[in-house]
């Protein structure tokens, strides 16, 4: 799944893409990684599993990305 697949090719569509894309350009690479993984339907705790951490964790990254704006 790519970012054109998350937004339809209309005018909103586009600015909404160009946003995201600024974001996620603030994101460490791990950040990014967490993010698009939520976005996509994984859950925290199976996104804490794939990257060893905890689902605890997970949710301290997300909510600390909520809070950072991107």
């Amino acid at each position: 799944m790519t970012l054109n697949d998350l937004f339809p090719p209309d005018e909103q569509g586009v600015e909404n893409k160009i946003d995201v894309e600024r974001a996620m350009g603030r994101l460490s690479y791990r950040e990014a990684a967490v993010l698009y993984l939520w976005v996509t339907g994984y859950t925290q705790e199976e996104i804490g599993e794939a990257m060893g951490v905890s689902q605890q964790r997970i949710s301290q990254i997300l909510e600390n990305i909520s809070k950072s704006g991107a």
